[in-house]
This record gives C-alpha cells, structure tokens and sequence, in this order.
C-alpha cells in the first residue's frame, strides 16, 4: 500500500514507485508488470489511477502497452534520460558519482555554449537580467542573517536561466534547465557554507562581465571554470564518510 500524501496526485506515487523499480532493475526490459487487477490491488488505488500512473510512465518511455501482451518494460535505449523524474531516478538507483559526473560533463558543454551564444547575440534587457540576478546573489549572499541555502539556490538558478535564455536558442534553454533541476538531486554534495558561495561569486562575475562586453571566448572559459570548480567541490564531498547514498530527493527550485 503506498503512502497517501496530500500535496501530491495519488496516481504520481505509482509512477514514482514503479518508475524506481524499473529503474533500479526489479523490473526489466521485456518483462511484462502484472495485470491491473494485481496492481491495483498492490498498491491500494482504484484502476483508474493505475491507467493515470501507466500514461506518464508510457511518454516516459519507461513502458509500452501491448495488445494481447500487456504492460511491457521498454528497453533502456528508450528512456527518456532528459525528463527529470527519470534523471532523479537514475540518481537514486545508479553509482551516483558517474551519474553526477555525467551530469557536470553535460552542463559543461551545453552552459559553456550557452554563455557563449548569450556573449554574441545577448540584447540588451537579457543582459540586463544576467546582471540584476547576479546583483542579487551578491546582495542576499551579504545578508548573513537573511541567508538560507534554499533561497541562494532559487537565485543560482535564475541567475544561469537567465544565461541559457539570453543564448536565444530554445533547445539549448530546454536541455540545461533540466540539467540544472537534475542536478538539484544531489544537494548533499553540492556547496551549503555562505562562505564556500560567496567564493564562487568572482566566477560568476567573470562570466557576467564577459557577455556584457560581448567577449564570447572569454565567457565560455569562464563558465567552464565555474563547473570545473563545483565538479571538485561535488566530487570532495562525495568522497567524504557519511555522505548519503540512499534516498536523495529533488527540491523544488
């Protein structure tokens, strides 16, 4: 029986708890899930929730329904690696130091690109908001008794949105804000000190101070030496005794 929570649909249970256990291997490609009846019965949901959970889990790409077969687990080939659900999934279930090195080897090519594009074809107002998000960083970051990790992490993200919009290319925008959300899976490992934050702070300038003088070379290498920072950061505090391996989950932004 799952646990009832009311900020959440009850059909997003089933996906999360089936989609885990495709993920992890306790249901594999080829093999079918058992029939509603069962299901429904496993879970304590009426049919109609079990064929809610089984829609999403389908564009997933986790699942196929089959005619005369039944409910199919798809090849991994066929996931959907840039939806965030199946992303904090692999999180949760693979060796979680490759899955965030993959992770930062993918941020670093699209958020390097983008910084550059935005360096080049960046107007006005866009530049304009890079700058006013990274002035609000610095003026929340100075304010030590205001300060919380989840707030700090709520402007980062502006801050590197507003980089990927301003590239003027929706797919590049699309792909990074996923990586981005994928990697708030793993917010153990990232930086929770003000002071560790504060010392990012000329990074993030020196790729602000880059696009707003239109210097697209120096705005990629100065993106990719902020990632290359948080991939030693990450990879200091996974190595750490005690870091958690079990049970991470996405924050909301």
């Amino acid at each position: 029986m799952i646990s009832k929570n009311k900020r959440y649909k009850l059909y997003e249970f089933v996906v999360e708890d089936l989609g885990l256990k495709i993920i992890k291997g306790e249901y594999k490609p080829g093999d079918t899930l058992p029939n509603e009846e069962l299901l429904s019965r496993e879970f304590d949901v009426s049919r109609g929730v079990l064929r809610e959970a089984t829609k999403v889990l389908v564009k997933k790409g986790l699942i196929r329904l089959k005619p005369k077969i039944g409910t199919q687990i798809q090849p991994k080939r066929e996931w959907n690696l840039f939806d965030p659900d199946v992303l904090i999934w692999k999180f949760e279930a693979d060796d979680k130091m490759k899955f965030l090195e993959n992770i930062i080897e993918v941020r670093r090519i699209i958020e390097s690109e983008a910084a550059k594009l935005a360096a080049e074809r960046g107007g006005e107002e866009e530049i304009s908001l890079i700058r006013s998000n990274y002035d609000k960083m610095v003026k929340f970051l100075d304010d030590k008794d205001g300060y919380s990790y989840e707030e700090y992490i709520k402007l980062d993200i502006k801050f590197h949105i507003s980089i990927l919009e301003a590239c003027q290319n929706e797919l590049f925008s699309q792909i990074g804000y996923t990586i981005r959300q994928a990697l708030l899976a793993a917010r153990q490992s990232d930086r929770k000190d003000i002071k560790a934050q504060k010392e990012t702070l000329s990074l993030h300038l020196d790729i602000v101070n880059a696009i707003e003088n239109h210097k697209p070379e120096a705005a990629y290498k100065a993106t990719r030496t902020l990632i290359y920072e948080i991939w030693g950061e990450i990879k200091e505090k996974i190595s750490k005794p005690g870091y958690a391996q079990n049970n991470v989950k996405l924050s909301e932004p």
